[in-house]
C-alpha cells in the first residue's frame, strides 16, 4: 500500500511538473510574441504621419530623402497635405500646385512610396482650402444652413413676404468670413450662393414671448447698452462696453 501511495505522488508530482512546464512555456511564449510584435509591428499597426509639401519647396532628391527615411524608421505611411502659409522659397525652382512639374513629382514620390511598402494617402484640397478651390462653383461647394423667423396671425390665410435669412458668405448666419489669412483674399471676390430649401410652419408655445416685446433695459457698469441689438439677429453688428476704473 505504501509503495502504491508512493507511485501515486511521484505520478502526481511528474503530472504537475509537465503542466507548470507547458505553462510556464506558453506564457514565456505569449511574451516573446508580444515584445516581438512591438518590435516589428504588422503593417496595419504602423503609425502614419502628415508629409507636407510647403510652397511648393519640392524636388525628387528631397522626396526619395523623406520617404527613404519614413521606411527606415519602420512608418506604415503618409497623408501628403500641399500647403503654402508664407513659407520662404528654398530650393532652386519652386513646383506650383498641379502644373506639369508638380504632377511629376507627385507619381516619382506614389512610385517610391509603393516600392517602399508606404501606405499613401492624400489631403481632400490644397492648401488650407477645406476640400475646395477656383474650380469648385459655389453652388457644389460647402454650404451653411441659415434661417429667419416671421411672426404672423394663425387661424387665417397669410399674404405676404417672408423674412429674407442671411445670404452672405461665412461660417454661421449673417457673420462673415472671420480668417486668419483673410487678408489674401485682397483683390479677389468671395464666391456666394443662396437658395430657398424649406418653409417650416407651427404653432407658437404660449410661453414663447419674444424679448423685445417684455422691453427689458440693460444696464452695465460701462454704461447704456442697446437691448434691441439682442434681438435684431444681427451678429456683426457690436458694441463695446468700457471697462469702469478701478474702485
Amino acid at each position: 500500500m505504501a509503495n502504491k501511495q508512493a507511485y501515486a505522488r511521484k505520478l502526481i508530482y511528474a503530472v504537475m511538473a509537465v503542466l507548470l512546464s507547458i505553462s510556464s512555456a506558453t506564457a514565456q511564449g505569449g511574451m516573446d510574441s508580444l515584445k516581438s510584435g512591438f518590435e516589428n509591428p504588422p503593417e496595419n499597426a504602423r503609425p502614419r504621419v502628415w508629409w507636407h509639401w510647403m510652397n511648393g519647396n519640392i524636388t525628387k532628391e528631397g522626396i526619395k530623402l523623406d520617404l527613404t527615411w519614413m521606411h527606415k524608421i519602420g512608418l506604415g505611411g503618409f497623408q501628403t497635405f500641399d500647403a503654402a502659409l508664407s513659407t520662404p522659397q528654398v530650393v532652386k525652382k519652386r513646383l506650383i500646385y498641379m502644373t506639369p512639374e508638380w504632377k511629376d513629382a507627385f507619381k516619382y514620390a506614389t512610385t517610391l512610396a509603393n516600392q517602399y511598402g508606404l501606405e499613401e494617402a492624400i489631403a481632400g484640397s490644397p492648401g488650407w482650402s477645406e476640400t475646395g478651390g477656383p474650380w469648385v462653383q459655389p453652388s457644389q461647394g460647402m454650404k451653411k444652413y441659415v434661417w429667419s423667423k416671421t411672426y404672423v396671425e394663425g387661424g387665417e390665410p397669410f399674404t405676404g413676404r417672408l423674412a429674407h435669412p442671411p445670404s452672405n458668405t461665412g461660417a454661421f448666419q449673417n457673420i462673415g468670413i472671420q480668417d486668419a489669412l483673410s487678408s489674401r483674399r485682397e483683390g479677389k471676390a468671395i464666391p456666394q450662393f443662396y437658395a430657398d430649401s424649406v418653409v417650416v410652419a407651427y404653432r407658437r408655445p404660449a410661453t414663447d414671448i419674444p424679448l423685445q416685446s417684455l422691453h427689458p433695459t440693460i444696464t452695465s457698469s460701462g454704461g447704456t447698452l442697446d437691448a434691441a441689438m439682442l434681438t435684431d439677429g444681427d451678429l456683426e453688428k457690436t458694441v463695446g462696453v468700457p471697462i469702469p476704473p478701478v474702485g
